[in-house]
């Protein structure tokens, strides 16, 4: 061997040794354009990343290097084509320009370039082996954190999903992430999700709205096991809810056959895509977190049963001791009554029977009560999403809904009932005298009130006009000592504001 070829098989296993040296995929494709360029004296080059690299780009370094992807004709003995891959993959397609800036490419020359293109196949492979490693140990460690940030004093409201949602933007290097739990049916057809966590980015004004009939934008991703990738998010968000987003991950929460909701991972535009790792973590990411959320209801459902058994223990004992005593001492002082030298005095005895079975009464009233507790209840919030898409039927859009974290925990059926008549009076009024394009409902519960405020887009009037509709709902509110306020003006639309006291937890 020639000392000007050994001289070159040494730089060709510097080069190999340099571009083997990092395990990152950029360092190595701008290690491998930069190594060959020296290798050959080349000005010009051209590193271009196909699918199956981690990044997928164009390298280009050179005043040249726009000319290289196209034919050179006769020039093309100037030019140095390879292509980086291995057995599995095809990684990469480089070329170079000229020799030295203008010689041509020997036999020799172009096997030395094969041998570099090899070594560096090698060499991205095993960087996106050791990327994807890295990437399971990074998701596998957020999926451990899960079951620390779920949680929730109610089974209406489950605690840290915002938490979650931001680490799931985290590992998938997202801009946004929604956790979309569903609230009419427990299935993966359900006809409606609410927006119950959000990341960072999201503008909390998106924080409970309701997804109406998302099932038929969505297909079947919701019965799927692996995640879904969407080329934007608009078949989940409605156009214009984010600033901007583009490649978009969606994974079914389910765990032991039961749907939980969704994981919505969007990127920003200008990133990647999802590789198939990400992909594939992802999908485990979401099962972790419907075995949390499984775990908190299970927790809450073990609450449940305990008050249920409770309730029985005490509806037991009232009817069998307390009940059986209180009838006991009515027999003795009907008893008694006989012995009693007065009529006042018996009349007072008599009296005091009547007492006892009065007393009774409510007992068994009080027994009935608590066993009637124990059955099944649909959720308010599946109450008001009927109420709601049969009012919007005559609409020609749908309205924009929001519902607040703990509607479901109102429990008093005549404050729920008044609402359901509200609602459906107030789309009603919209549908046939405001000449409306849109609606927004919001629907909010705290400790001390609930509040409904409706606002739409349309002609808008100016007070007093025939209100036999307002009225009714005013009337409503004046039961239960609420309010109703309409602020409405022509050309600028109405807000409908009704607002009610909380009734005291029974």
């Amino acid at each position: 061997m020639s000392k000007r070829s050994d001289a070159r098989v040494r730089e060709l296993l510097a080069s190999m040794a340099s571009i083997a040296s990092d395990l990152s995929v950029t360092a190595i494709t701008h290690r491998v354009l930069d190594e060959a360029m020296k290798i050959f004296g080349a000005t010009s080059g051209v590193l271009e990343l196909t699918s199956a690299s981690h990044q997928q780009g164009l390298l280009a370094k050179g005043s040249e290097a726009a000319t290289l992807g196209e034919p050179a004709g006769k020039d093309e003995a100037k030019r140095l084509r390879l292509e980086l891959m291995t057995r599995q993959h095809h990684f990469a397609r480089l070329a170079l320009g000229p020799k030295n800036g203008k010689d041509r490419y020997s036999q020799a020359d172009r096997k030395l370039g094969e041998a570099l293109a090899g070594s560096a196949g090698v060499a991205l492979e095993n960087a996106q082996l050791y990327q994807d490693a890295a990437d399971r140990a990074r998701w596998l460690e957020a999926s451990a954190r899960i079951g620390g940030l779920l949680g929730g004093e109610s089974p209406h409201h489950t605690q840290g999903l915002n938490d979650v949602a931001e680490l799931a933007r985290l590992e998938a290097r997202a801009k946004y992430v929604l956790l979309l739990l569903p609230i009419d049916g427990d299935g993966p057809g359900a006809s409606g999700y609410r927006i119950a966590g959000i990341s960072r980015h999201v503008h909390p004004h998106l924080a409970g709205r309701v997804l109406l009939e998302p099932g038929e934008r969505l297909g079947s991703v919701p019965h799927r096991t692996a995640p879904t990738l969407l080329p934007t998010p608009e078949a989940i968000v409605p156009l214009g809810e984010l600033a901007d987003g583009t490649h978009t991950l969606v994974a079914a929460l389910s765990a032991r056959g039961t749907h939980y909701g969704l994981l919505v991972a969007i990127r920003e535009h200008g990133t990647g895509p999802y590789r198939p790792v990400e992909s594939q973590m992802a999908g485990i990411f979401a099962d972790n977190v419907a075995q949390g959320l499984g775990l908190v209801q299970m927790h809450h459902l073990r609450e449940d049963v305990l008050l249920y058994l409770e309730r029985e223990r005490i509806a037991r004992d009232l009817h069998d001791i307390v009940i059986q005593r209180i009838f006991a001492a009515g027999l003795g002082i009907s008893a008694l009554r006989k012995q009693l030298p007065t009529d006042a005095t018996r009349e007072r005895a008599s009296g005091i029977a009547r007492e006892l079975d009065t007393t009774i009464a409510e007992l068994r009233a009080t027994i009935y009560s608590l066993r009637a507790h124990a059955g099944e209840t649909e959720n308010p919030s599946s109450h008001i999403l009927r109420a709601i898409r049969r009012a919007s039927a005559p609409l020609d859009f749908t309205p924009a809904l929001r519902l607040g974290d703990n509607i479901d925990a109102l429990t008093d059926e005549t404050t729920l009932t008044h609402l359901l008549a509200v609602i459906t009076e107030a789309l009603s009024n919209v549908g046939r005298h405001a000449h409306a394009h849109t609606v927004e409902l919001s629907i909010e519960r705290t400790d001390d009130t609930l509040a409904l405020v409706l606002r739409d887009d349309g002609i808008g009037f100016i007070a007093p006009v025939a209100e036999s509709g307002l009225a009714n709902m005013r009337q409503r509110a004046a039961e239960l000592g609420g309010t109703l306020v309409i602020d409405s003006a022509p050309g600028e639309g109405t807000t409908l504001r009704w607002v009610v006291p909380m009734p005291a937890e029974s």
